[in-house]
């Protein structure tokens, strides 16, 4: 490949989790090189990151070191799959709307079935946690949200391209609509509707930011400042912390990092994210309006 494909191979290097850009993105990166002259295509990518997912929760409920370290490593597998599906897509120019939601709904059910591997492990190693996990994972998966709705808003301001859960719906309803005189697509149209119900949480979250006083800082500085505080509420950062626990067989210092000190850093984020909205005010620079 030409020089710059790895950058090329990027969402945007600002907007990356601090652990893809170290470690996950550049292993993809190696991955994609490989693969780049096949036929394989960013769907199949997906489907073996899911596997890899699938795998590493079943070595995680075995409640032993030995599955514990299986699950990491594997997890560690489905997460470098899961950074490559998209950048092999963007690199050939073949990403679609339904390989994007195939790509989420691929870390949804990951991310489910490792929770309950999780309280498996911990009830077939004698110390049932049920309560501790459930609550790690609901936290997991409203930290991911806010992640994912301040890194939309920053790389559609980034890319000029305002209202982006309007557009974004707007295509999304119209790629279903195109689809409905095919009987053929009924399993892609739901996949479709799903993300467009994702899209509506995102819309609700924004207007409840907005009415906070939080809704997201303005272009420059500020803003740049601000996602990389977020980046460590997302889902490859509370992967990460789940591997190197699982690594040194101590995965109920990750529930309780998840729990307490994640939820500690969302409280941190968001005051963080309104004073440097109310400071842009204040300083007669209004905020930017929300794109995601």
């Amino acid at each position: 490949m030409e020089p710059g494909t790895y950058r090329r191979s990027l969402k945007s290097p600002a907007g990356e989790e601090f652990f893809d850009l170290l470690f996950f993105r550049p292993a993809a990166y190696l991955f994609v090189l490989l693969i780049s002259r096949t036929p394989i295509t960013p769907n199949q990518v997906t489907g073996l990151s899911l596997a890899a997912g699938l795998a590493a929760a079943w070595g995680l409920s075995w409640g032993n070191r030995a599955g514990m370290t299986w699950g990491a490593v594997l997890y560690a597998l489905a997460n470098v799959l899961d950074c490559a599906d998209g950048q092999l897509a963007r690199l050939k120019n073949t990403g679609t709307l339904l390989g994007r939601v195939v790509d989420g709904a691929a870390d949804y059910i990951s991310g489910v079935f490792i929770t309950f591997g999780l309280g498996l492990g911990f009830a077939n190693s004698g110390s049932p946690m049920w309560g501790l996990v459930v609550l790690a994972g609901i936290s997991s998966a409203i930290h991911a949200t806010f992640f994912d709705f301040y890194q939309g808003e920053f790389l559609a301001r980034s890319a000029g391209k305002p209202n982006f859960i309007d557009r974004e719906a707007g295509r999304f309803s119209a790629e279903i609509e195109r689809m409905q005189s095919n009987p053929r697509t009924k399993l892609k149209r739901w996949l479709l509707r799903f993300y467009l119900s994702y899209l509506r949480i995102q819309k609700i979250l924004g207007q409840a930011l907005e009415a906070s006083g939080s809704r997201t800082t303005a272009n420059g500085s500020d803003s740049a400042a601000m996602i990389r505080i977020w980046s460590f509420l997302g889902p490859t950062t509370n992967r990460t912390i789940l591997i190197i626990c699982a690594l040194f067989g101590r995965i109920d210092y990750y529930l309780w990092i998840v729990v307490g000190a994640g939820n500690a850093w969302l409280a941190f984020a968001y005051i963080l994210e309104a004073r440097a909205r109310r400071r842009n005010m204040s300083g007669g620079r209004p905020a930017a309006e929300g794109t995601r």
